[in-house]
């Protein structure tokens, strides 16, 4: 076999693996993205990604934070009571049948979280 034989065939072997490897990269991350993110429990997880922009925007103090973590749990406690009390009113209004069907899209979205 020639040199520019192996030459080309070394190239296109390098370029394939590389395509493959950038690929490769993109699925796993992405689906790493949706299913195995950050660990903990999502509001806490959003809550620190908010308080990392905040502080990387505004510089702020370990008091300054301290205090904007506690806001953010304050206001998700109340979100939390606020969605529940909504879903409730919600199957008031709803026939036995579509409180199920209700029940488990609630079920599903808890799934996808």
């Amino acid at each position: 076999m020639s040199a520019a034989r192996t030459t080309v065939i070394a190239v296109i072997v390098l370029a394939v693996t590389f395509i493959t490897g950038l690929v490769a990269g993109f699925a796993i991350g992405r689906f790493a993205h949706f299913g195995r993110g950050p660990r903990g429990p999502m509001p806490q997880i959003a809550a620190t990604m908010m308080l990392n922009r905040l502080d990387h925007h505004l510089d702020l103090t370990d008091a300054q934070e301290k205090q904007i973590r506690a806001i953010f749990e304050r206001r998700h406690a109340r979100m939390t009571e606020e969605i529940a009390s909504t879903n409730a009113e919600i199957e008031r209004v709803l026939t036995p049948e579509q409180r199920t069907k209700f029940q488990q899209m609630r079920m599903h979205l808890r799934g996808r979280r």
